[in-house]
């Protein structure tokens, strides 16, 4: 169990002239055999401030193994925070926080909470609206923390990753869309193929969206998406 968190420095950047966001930068410790720190980056969407009766959905994303460390910047090369770095506008709070080297999401589940509890805490998040997703070994924790929470998420968006059988039947009340390459040569497509077979098995709200022309590097092409964010953005608890 959690507990305590300790809230130790925020970092603001100034970003550039065309991207009309601020970066924070958190860094969190969390009591366990051995202490641990995770950085994570928040990006706020555009008119965040202008508005201070307005809460926005949250996209929670997990990198994948080659981003690990203690280099924010590693974390901006896929997915939403690159995205929202190249000036997508999301309309969207997104945090993506940072495992270090040697560390693995699956073990980091009290971690990552801590950290959702205290975005949650501190900005204007839509808490009926927080989407859960992850590539590759972000996608095995963005499953795992979903199971272990499902209440928590309106949905949930693994790119190339898999589930056991008793974290599935936690995901029936979480809406998924699961993306893989077929010819993806480290986490075979039958992972995500298991995944949504046994969430429809209990009634759950599952698809999936094969590339048969890529391999484990999907997620480039699903994150580019329209149809990504128009779904993840719909859905609520």
């Amino acid at each position: 169990m959690l507990a305590s968190v300790v809230l130790l420095v925020c970092g603001c950047q100034t970003p550039p002239a065309t991207i009309v966001l601020r970066y924070c930068v958190r860094h969190m410790t969390i009591p366990r055999e051995q202490l641990t720190n995770m950085n994570y980056l928040i990006q706020l969407p555009r008119g965040y401030e202008d508005d201070t009766n307005r809460y926005w959905p949250m996209v929670f994303y997990l990198h994948g193994i080659g981003e690990s460390g203690k280099n924010l910047e590693k974390v901006l090369r896929f997915g939403p925070p690159r995205l929202v770095a190249q000036g997508k506008d999301l309309p969207c709070i997104v945090v993506s926080p940072q495992v270090p080297k040697g560390y693995f999401w699956f073990r980091e589940s009290n971690m990552m909470l801590a950290i959702l509890n205290e975005v949650t805490k501190n900005y204007r998040v839509d808490k009926h609206r927080v989407c859960v997703t992850g590539n590759s070994m972000g996608a095995f924790g963005a499953i795992l923390l979903a199971a272990r929470e499902p209440e928590r998420f309106a949905s949930l968006v693994p790119l190339c990753g898999g589930v056991d059988y008793l974290d599935s039947l936690r995901l029936r009340d979480v809406p998924i869309w699961a993306f893989h390459g077929e010819k993806d040569p480290m986490v075979p497509v039958e992972e995500s193929r298991r995944l949504v077979r046994l969430v429809k098995e209990i009634g759950g709200n599952a698809r999936l969206t094969i590339y048969p022309d890529l391999g484990h590097n999907c997620w480039d092409r699903a994150y580019n998406d329209p149809a990504l964010w128009d779904w993840i953005l719909a859905q609520r608890k």
